[in-house]
């Protein structure tokens, strides 16, 4: 079987984000030359960035009904992937006060383009997600999220679809139970292709503004049922992206599947050199307030944050361009990745999504 379209479509997605948000009077001139700013600072290598970052990452809560293989154990504890503290503590779970989440956003409203409302966790989980989306959507702020679709009931759907959800990300890792819960071990794929069906549904029937994508983590246990989830995304009018599978924890799991996975699209050699993004566009806000240059730090523990975000004391054009995040951006600029652990080996170029 031939499959075309291996790599992932965020350019595209990006492009039909930005074309979104503009028609729904998302994007203003202030934004726009606060995302330049971002861009200028960290193209020609400035220590201070613009005042505000262009996209916010918010961990609401980071419990997850999936419990997939790569991300925690089966009882759910997340795994730590410090390779300093391997077999110890796991990461802390939390949530986040909405009271927190609506300062933030009121305070970076007029300058933020995107919230993204997940970092590890599974948004659907967190209760007040619909106004926490609606809050955002009010002050024109857009807003994405990724799901694992199991608890995409109608009702659920209907109220993502009316809070002024902009962008939807559903992803899966197989067409049939047993493939599927290879990696999600929680879910049932069944019930999540129905889902997908009544979420297009009810798009259509209301009219609703809202990008979807059918994400297909790809291995190659699973590479035989990418066809059957592409068909389904393109029937349902869905963007359907392919992406390579973390192998992470796969080859305790499931050795016999293992044994035939490859590192999938890696670089010929890391980019130890290169110029990371996240520091000068990117805020991470983990569920206890913490401030962090990427998302991958809320799953590695011992990472003091650049500062935590107090309700009624913190004020996050200050945190920007605070001490501690000039001194991180320094070491950047320095030494490159290779100046922090959680970074020398990263593999992650711009400001895509997480895998």
């Amino acid at each position: 079987m031939t499959i075309s379209g291996s790599k992932n479509r965020y350019i595209l997605l990006r492009m039909k984000i930005a074309l979104s948000m503009l028609l729904k009077g998302k994007v203003s001139f202030k934004k726009i030359k606060n995302a330049a700013h971002c861009w200028f600072a960290q193209k020609f290598r400035f220590a201070k960035a613009s005042a505000f970052p262009f996209m916010i990452n918010f961990e609401l809560w980071n419990e997850c009904n999936a419990q997939c293989t790569f991300c925690r154990t089966e009882d759910g504890d997340i795994y730590d992937l410090n390779p300093a503290n391997k077999g110890k503590t796991p990461i802390q779970k939390g949530k986040m006060s909405l009271d927190m989440y609506k300062e933030i956003i009121e305070q970076s409203k007029d300058h933020v383009l995107i919230a993204v409302l997940y970092v590890n966790g599974e948004p659907l989980m967190y209760t007040d997600l619909y106004k926490a989306l609606e809050y955002a959507s009010e002050r024109k702020v857009a807003t994405l999220i990724s799901t694992n679709g199991e608890l995409l009931t109608e009702k659920n759907i209907q109220k993502l679809l009316d809070s002024g959800l902009d962008f939807i990300k559903i992803a899966i890792s197989g067409f049939s139970q047993d493939i599927f819960t290879v990696q999600h071990r929680g879910c049932n794929i069944e019930k999540i292709k129905q889902n997908l069906k009544n979420l297009a549904r009810l798009r259509d029937e209301g009219d609703h503004k809202i990008l979807v994508m059918l994400d297909y983590i790809y291995y190659e246990y699973n590479a035989h049922e990418y066809q059957s989830a592409l068909e389904l995304g393109q029937e349902l009018g869905f963007i359907v992206s392919r992406r390579p599978g973390n192998l992470n924890k796969l080859s305790e799991e499931h050795p016999d599947l293992a044994v035939h996975e490859k590192p999938q699209e890696d670089p010929p050699q890391l980019p130890v050199k290169n110029l990371c993004d996240w520091p000068w566009k990117v805020m991470t806000v983990n569920w206890d307030g913490g401030v962090y240059p990427c998302c991958d730090y809320v799953v590695w523990n011992d990472q003091e944050p650049n500062a935590t975000f107090e309700v009624g004391k913190s004020n996050v054009k200050e945190i920007w361009n605070g001490a501690a995040v000039i001194d991180n951006r320094t070491v950047h600029l320095t030494e490159g990745r290779g100046g922090f652990d959680i970074c020398s080996k990263c593999t992650r170029v711009g400001t895509a999504f997480k895998f």
